[in-house]
């Protein structure tokens, strides 16, 4: 049976919304799984993964999976979701148990190992923390091997199997990891646990220890994935701006200077730390406007005004 965090319920699957003719999600080949349907053993947070490969663009050869944050849904960025498409991805927004906020779990903790055994135990389902009950099945690696297992079934001329080795694991050297918020801590500590082809950090990590008043110690502990392929983005006026900035330094990311989007093009001198001091956002959605499609600025012809950025950072060589 699906274990839930403490006292809250699992979510419930939404209808798909389906995707009108001729759409940018229909050309990108845009589509909604429902978790359960990849796996009878998944039974909560039922929120439909998002799939893109565009069949125009030749394969890159690299999975983008993207984590969305505390009580977010896959279908809240659509946008970066569809631009990996169009840029040869096989794109995996999933959904997965998120009805929770890590630092509220941790922020009173004495533990200075909380943040990251809270955001492992999503990952693959352990039981570390002691504050959140997800069995194996509903983790995060489960769950994007049950859906890539599910796309080389259902769609077996898109290549998905590609990203299953044969020894039946994930090509984590393949996956470029991306996430907002909550999202972008796990995508980072998975980068920790995997060498993976780049870790994108949208408005992310915020992993600060009220009670020990420092940040938490996995984000400084040695990893799979080399820090200079680590990237991360961010408003500066997220409130979280200046705790963010210093988990960023405490992954590595700080050998080069912090770059304005605005004032530079990309490829910023090949910063790793990026900022935006755009005005074209409400006040209280700083945080979110890097990436969610609601929030993040667009321009005049509806494209979003940060797709330079986005490109820029998955345009993954390594």
């Amino acid at each position: 049976m699906a274990m839930r965090p403490f006292g809250r319920p699992a979510r419930r699957a939404r209808p798909a919304r389906p995707q009108a003719p001729g759409s940018l999600a229909a050309t990108t080949g845009c589509v909604e799984v429902a978790p359960e349907a990849t796996d009878a053993a998944i039974q909560g947070w039922l929120e439909p993964h998002l799939v893109a490969r565009d069949p125009d663009i030749p394969a890159r050869g690299r999975l983008f999976l993207f984590l969305c944050g505390s009580f977010g849904t896959p279908a809240r960025q659509q946008l970066i979701t569809q631009l990996a498409a169009r840029l040869g991805y096989h794109a995996i927004n999933l959904s997965y148990p998120n009805s929770w906020t890590v630092g509220g779990l941790c922020q009173d903790s004495p533990d200075p190992d909380c943040h990251g055994k809270v955001r492992l135990d999503v990952l693959d389902g352990g039981d570390r923390s002691g504050l959140v009950r997800i069995d194996p099945a509903n983790s995060i690696e489960h769950r994007l091997h049950a859906l890539l297992a599910e796309r080389a079934r259902t769609a077996p001329d898109q290549g998905w199997e590609r990203f299953i080795t044969p020894a039946g694991g994930i090509d984590w050297p393949s996956v470029v990891v991306a996430g907002h918020s909550q999202g972008g801590g796990h995508a980072a500590i998975l980068g920790k646990r995997h060498k993976v082809a780049r870790v994108m950090m949208l408005a992310a990590p915020v992993d600060y220890a009220r009670a020990l008043h420092a940040h938490a110690r996995w984000l400084s502990a040695p990893g799979a994935t080399p820090p200079e392929r680590y990237f991360g983005f961010v408003h500066r006026a997220d409130q979280g701006f200046e705790r963010i900035q210093r988990c960023w330094e405490l992954l590595g990311l700080d050998r080069r200077p912090l770059v304005s989007v605005e004032d530079h093009q990309p490829p910023y001198g090949g910063a790793q730390r990026l900022v935006s001091d755009i005005a074209q956002v409400r006040r209280d959605k700083f945080h979110g406007c890097v990436v969610q499609d609601r929030i993040t600025p667009l321009r005049l012809d509806g494209t979003p005004v940060f797709e330079p950025v986005w490109r820029y950072l998955l345009d993954c060589h390594d």
